[in-house]
């Protein structure tokens, strides 16, 4: 894109958009593929996943997928990371189930880029670890990445 466009998504799309995204990668796909995309995911690579189509305008925005694990805690290896996953995306589900339309979807916002971080945190403990994992969206200029995040457990106890 060499023109800056200003391209407004809905969170709720965005929310629909990144499990969407997550089920077909991870749950959805043969074992031995869903642990290649861990693999790519793994290494710190952005891996395409998709694009999405801007209604009226009809430019065509890349979708890539991204890890972030510097907060991880113990042995990251794909079963840990596949639990980790599978309770993500039960507590998605459990919200939607509470709220259809996701009228009280809970964000935060990262001002310097326009990105969103849904606050619904899923903690799982393996072992003597826990780890928390978070998903976020966020707009670059050449695409839109789904980012899942392992975060530190400790803001997160009481």
């Amino acid at each position: 894109m060499t023109e800056q466009q200003t391209i407004n998504i809905d969170s709720r799309k965005l929310f629909n958009l990144g499990s969407n995204l997550l089920a077909a990668g991870f749950i959805q796909q043969k074992p031995e593929e869903a642990k290649k995309l861990f693999k790519e995911l793994k290494t710190g690579a952005r891996v395409r996943a998709g694009e999405l189509k801007a209604e009226k305008s009809g430019a065509i925005i890349p979708i890539k997928l991204e890890l972030e694990r510097s907060e991880y805690r113990g042995q990251f290896n794909y079963p840990n990371f596949e639990l980790s996953l599978k309770s993500l995306l039960q507590k998605f589900e459990t919200e939607v189930r509470k709220d259809k339309e996701l009228k009280e979807l809970r964000t935060l916002t990262n001002e310097a880029n326009g990105g969103l971080l849904f606050n619904l945190p899923s903690g799982v403990q393996i072992g003597e670890n826990i780890n928390v994992l978070m998903m976020s969206v966020e707009p670059f200029d050449d695409c839109l990445v789904v980012r899942l995040m392992f975060m530190n457990p400790e803001q997160f106890q009481a």
